[in-house]
């Protein structure tokens, strides 16, 4: 390191800053000594940290008792600021895990081996830890002791193995004692890097970073194009698989990792001829409680020597192993232990871990020394953090050694990263930045094939030439699954002849709404509906003469190996089918098709219970009203309560309508739950739960004029479906998707158009029981009206909102983020919105919605 580099030496570090470190260092009080001159270095070369901001720092200091100044060197690691990685450290504890370490942990550890009469320092000493006016510590340098780094482009020999290795097993042991007297570490140690928390950080660099590292590999030599396209569509999967790799199994050995343990957080002492002598660990940054073997990856795929790292694999896990076992018995450590057979079979399933550290800490260990490395650069998106991640992952070492390396992760199984049993490229086109689940390749779509174009004639063999996938919607059109349209083209060989078809995928939703998806029952509602309900719906109308399609045709079924995942045929591909546009709403023909088609639905579902079939519970009963309830509450009341805080500054609102208002938000979703429990004395149907404009697509004449008329219409996403009064389908839908000066105008008719058709689908399919007037139903809409209250101020923003980026449900739900904010201002503070509502909420008071007095 050039002594003459110049660095910033940041207001606070001034000689009385150090005044409490120095009296520590010499166990003397503040008043026997005097701070002469400070002199501020650069800590580490470029390249060498970085996590935090590093100072040599030597004082000059002047004891009382004695004439000669001494000369002290410390070491200040302080946090960076104001850079892009600063919300990245700050999110995962850096600082206050290593003050805890340095303070609490380490003494402890110590002391275990000082009971049992060894002698160990594990890390240097701390003189001073604050967390103003950043957070900073202050450490002994062990330069001074004559502490070194080994050289990181050479890699460790076998003897800096063993030595870290053996004070690893110390540390480790020390740990897992520790935890058997003292009981869990604190929270902060129970995540590291992967946490759940940190999801939107990550998804933030996520896709230039794949489309970088793709375009690098595939320039590699030896299977380099092979490898990109493994790993092409990981996306946030990889991260998914790395927080559960690094989750600690309670049924296992587990210790305190060090978290970072690559060759620049060790530093050895030597003797006169060049043997080691001591070995101390610092930077204690990334500690977390798990397996032991996260240490173990990180170490050997980080720093060990190109022609050791793979040849003594074996042997360092068994030598470790055996350090480790010693210390335990050493330390009296009670608990289970692990076999070196557990700790083979615990690095094997972890093997990720070893794979994402070759890709992330070894191109920083063989990179030749850059004067402006920094984490930063590393993370920024920009010409210069381009530049910096050329140099990173082309380096020639680093590209020859990481050959062998990655055929060992490809014959170990670490490419199939969620675990489901092929490791395979998706040979699927697609957009870089869509990350498509990876269990959707080519040969996902082989038995769609044999589904949509019928068995293969005899003696010809069909092959898929080309899959091209992409999003299936616009951002604001789908919120609840993730939809990808599919075109795929089959080449029948022999004949020659290439057919072609489009499908819609439909796999599970990402984000917050995958967290609710266990009580949900979403998937599970909709392939029942696919599989069952609706063919059985279908043959009702069939037997009596009439072909009714409720929906898509289905082309697959999958229950959850890979995913719960449905292929449905494109509707929109041949043009002839396309949905309306959600912000105008539909006029009068549109609306009618749609009750029309409801009223079939809803008519064919109560006979078929009528004749005596069983609906599910996933359908009927406490368990379903319960899930909706939750789901309510969970996910939509923030929404709700959102809406009620921009309804106050709405001028047409009385303070008295926005008082009943904002009290009847509180406790909404309990009275849709009242709603939705399907009463004996009233007429209950098979409801599709959430219909609305961008759950149908209208069918046109082929070849039609410029306007052509809609002459059918096909309902989809039976994700919410629900044994209850048809008002809840009629009211969802009447007040999010009708056409603004028809909702109200044209009220009583579309009732009764929806009436007339029930009662001739009832009459049609032999209906037992009496026929539901429109008397009775009117009365019924009334009596649930909160449903429709709730449904304009819930659906109908969803239906105005413009298609904008940063629409999802994500953004709906946690609106203290930047994006939430945006989104629901755009939601909510909508002329549009305030237009219909200041019609409808008039409405709804006259009507007594919601009641006062009673809320």
């Amino acid at each position: 390191m050039a002594s003459s580099k110049p660095v910033s030496i940041p207001e606070w570090m001034t000689s009385s800053f150090f005044i409490d470190a120095i009296a520590k260092a010499f166990n003397i009080t503040l008043s026997e000594f005097s701070i002469e001159h400070l002199d501020v270095r650069p800590a580490t070369e470029a390249g060498d940290n970085f996590v935090s901001i590093m100072y040599r720092v030597k004082l000059t200091v002047l004891l009382n008792a004695e004439q000669d100044p001494k000369i002290v060197s410390l070491i200040v690691k302080a946090l960076p600021q104001l850079g892009l990685s600063e919300e990245m450290i700050t999110s995962m504890n850096v600082f206050p895990k290593e003050m805890a370490v340095y303070t609490e942990i380490l003494p402890a550890f110590e002391a275990l081996y000082s009971e049992r009469g060894v002698n160990v320092a594990f890390g240097p000493r701390c003189l001073k830890h604050c967390t103003e006016p950043t957070d900073i510590i202050v450490m002994e340098d062990l330069k001074d002791r004559d502490f070194q780094m080994a050289e990181r482009q050479k890699g460790l020999d076998l003897e800096h193995c063993h030595t870290l290795l053996r004070r690893l097993a110390q540390f480790h042991a020390a740990s897992a004692v520790y935890y058997e007297r003292n009981g869990p570490y604190d929270a902060k140690f129970k995540e590291g890097m992967y946490a759940e928390k940190n999801r939107a950080m990550f998804e933030q660099f996520q896709a230039q970073h794949d489309r970088f590292m793709y375009d690098v590999m595939c320039k590699w030599p030896n299977n380099g194009k092979l490898y990109a396209e493994l790993m092409k569509g990981w996306g946030m999967d990889m991260f998914d698989a790395m927080l559960r790799i690094t989750k600690p199994d309670p049924a296992k050995f587990n210790v305190l990792n060090h978290g970072d343990m690559w060759c620049n957080n060790m530093m050895f002492q030597y003797d006169g001829s060049s043997k080691i002598k001591e070995i101390t660990l610092v930077d204690f940054q990334m500690c977390m409680w798990g397996s032991p073997v996260i240490d173990l990856h990180y170490f050997i795929f980080s720093s060990v020597r190109a022609n050791l790292k793979l040849r003594e694999l074996d042997h360092l896990i068994c030598y470790y192993y055996e350090q480790l076992t010693e210390n335990l018995t050493l330390l009296q450590y009670g608990g289970a232990r692990p076999s070196l057979q557990d700790l083979h079979s615990d690095f094997t399933e972890r093997q990720l871990y070893g794979l994402s550290t070759a890709f992330s800490v070894f191109p920083i260990c063989v990179m030749e020394k850059t004067e402006n490395a920094s984490i930063d650069l590393m993370l920024d998106q920009g010409d210069a953090g381009t530049a910096f991640k050329q140099k990173m992952y082309n380096g020639p070492a680093y590209v020859e050694q990481m050959a062998p390396i990655l055929e060992y992760f490809y014959n170990s199984g670490a490419f199939d990263i969620n675990q489901l049993g092929s490791q395979r490229p998706a040979e699927i086109e697609c957009d870089h930045a869509l990350h498509l689940p990876l269990w959707l390749d080519r040969r996902f779509f082989d038995d769609v094939v044999a589904a949509k174009l019928g068995p293969c004639p005899a003696g010809e063999r069909r092959h898929i030439r080309n899959v091209r996938v992409a999003l299936a919607t616009s951002k604001g059109d789908n919120y609840a699954s993730m939809l990808y349209r599919a075109k795929v083209d089959v080449l029948t060989q022999g004949t020659g002849v290439v057919e072609s078809f489009s499908t819609i995928v439909k796999a599970p939703p990402k984000g917050v709404l995958a967290e609710h998806t266990a009580y949900l029952a979403f998937s599970t509602r909709e392939i029942q509906m696919y599989r069952e309900l609706l063919p059985a719906f279908e043959r009702l109308y069939h037997d009596k003469g009439e072909t009714v399609r409720f929906s898509p045709r289905c082309l697959k079924v999958c229950e959850a190996i890979p995913a719960d995942v449905m292929v449905l045929e494109d509707l929109a591909h041949n043009g002839n089918y396309r949905m309306a546009d959600r912000r105008a709403g539909l006029d009068q023909h549109h609306t009618e098709l749609v009750l029309e088609q409801l009223a079939k639905l809803h008519a064919s579902s109560a006979v078929f219970v009528e004749q005596g079939n069983t609906l599910s519970g996933d359908f009927s009963g406490p368990k379903v009203i319960e899930s909706l309830k939750t789901m309510g509450k969970e996910l939509f009341q923030p929404m709700l309560d959102s809406l009620v805080e921009f309804m106050a500054d709405w001028d047409f609102l009385t303070p008295d309508h926005y008082t009943d208002l904002k009290a009847a938000a509180k406790d909404a979703f309990d009275q849709l739950a009242t709603i939705i429990t399907p009463r004996e004395d009233r007429f209950n149907v098979l409801n599709h739960g959430d219909l609305w404009v961008n759950n149908v697509m209208f069918s046109y004449a082929s070849g039609a004029t410029d306007a052509p008329t809609a002459t059918g219409v096909t309902l989809l996403d039976f994700q919410m479906c629900c044994w209850a009064s048809p008002m809840v389908d009629l009211h969802s839908f009447l007040f999010s998707s009708v056409r603004a000066d028809l909702k109200l105008t044209h009220l009583n008719y579309f009732l009764r158009y929806y009436q007339e058709k029930l009662a001739d689908s009832l009459v049609l399919l032999g209906y037992r029981k009496r026929i539901p007037t429109l008397q009775q139903l009117l009365v019924d809409f009334n009596d649930l009206l909160m449903c429709g209250l709730v449904s304009a101020l819930l659906a109908l923003p969803f239906a105005l909102v413009p298609n904008v980026e940063d629409a999802s449900l994500d953004a709906v739900v946690e609106g203290s983020t930047e994006a939430g904010q945006r989104f629901q201002k755009q939601m909510f503070d909508n002329e549009e919105l305030k237009t219909q509502l200041k019609v409808l909420l008039p409405y709804f008071r006259n009507r007594g919605v919601p009641r006062k007095g009673s809320l």
